[in-house]
C-alpha cells in the first residue's frame, strides 16, 4: 500500500523560517511557495500528498495540484478549520498505518498515533523530500532525460541547526 503524508500546510508555514517571512507578507503566495516546495513528493506513485489548509471563509474546497494525481490539496471549511480536517481523515481511515501526519501540533499528532498512523515534525520532512528528488534523478539519468536548469529539483528548506 501506499503511503499517504497529510501535510498540516498552515503549520508548515510558520515552520519553515522562508515560508514564515513570505508569509507575513502575502499568505497566498506563501501557500504556493510550499505547495511547489513539496511537489518532489507528490509527483510519483510512491506516496500520495495531502496538503490540509484552514479554509478561505468559504466551504470546503478539495483539488488536485497542478493535475497531479497523487496530490490535493484541501481548503477547510471555516467552521472545521485544517485540524478538524486532519482529525476526520485520520479516523475515517481503513488503513490508518499507512498515514504520516507532518505538523508540529502536538495534539494533532497524539491523534495520529492514537489512530494507529504515524507522525512526524515538519522539520523532518526534508529527509523525504531529499529521497524524492534522488529518485527522480535516478528516474530521469536512467531514462537519458535531458536535464534543464528548471527542470531540478532542490531541496531548499532553510531549518536552523
Amino acid at each position: 500500500m501506499q503511503e499517504h503524508l497529510i501535510i498540516d500546510g498552515n503549520n508548515a508555514l510558520h515552520a519553515i523560517p522562508e515560508l514564515a517571512c513570505e508569509l507575513k507578507q502575502d499568505r497566498s503566495r506563501a501557500r504556493d511557495s510550499l505547495l511547489h516546495l513539496l511537489e518532489p513528493l507528490g509527483g510519483s506513485s510512491a506516496s500520495l500528498l495531502t496538503v490540509v489548509f484552514d479554509g478561505r471563509g468559504g466551504p470546503q474546497s478539495v483539488s488536485k495540484h497542478r493535475g497531479m494525481d497523487e496530490y490535493t490539496v484541501i481548503y477547510s471549511s471555516s467552521v472545521e478549520g485544517a485540524d478538524g480536517v486532519i482529525e476526520r481523515m485520520l479516523m475515517a481511515a481503513k488503513h490508518p498505518e499507512n498515514l504520516v501526519v507532518v505538523t508540529n501540533d502536538s495534539l494533532i499528532r497524539n491523534c495520529a498515533y492514537a489512530q494507529g498512523a504515524s507522525a512526524m515534525r515538519v522539520e523532518e520532512i526534508s529527509k523525504k523530500l531529499d529521497y524524492a528528488i534522488e529518485r527522480v534523478r535516478s528516474v530521469r539519468k536512467r531514462s537519458n532525460i535531458s536535464k534543464s536548469s528548471k527542470d531540478r529539483f532542490e531541496n531548499k528548506i532553510p531549518f536552523p541547526d
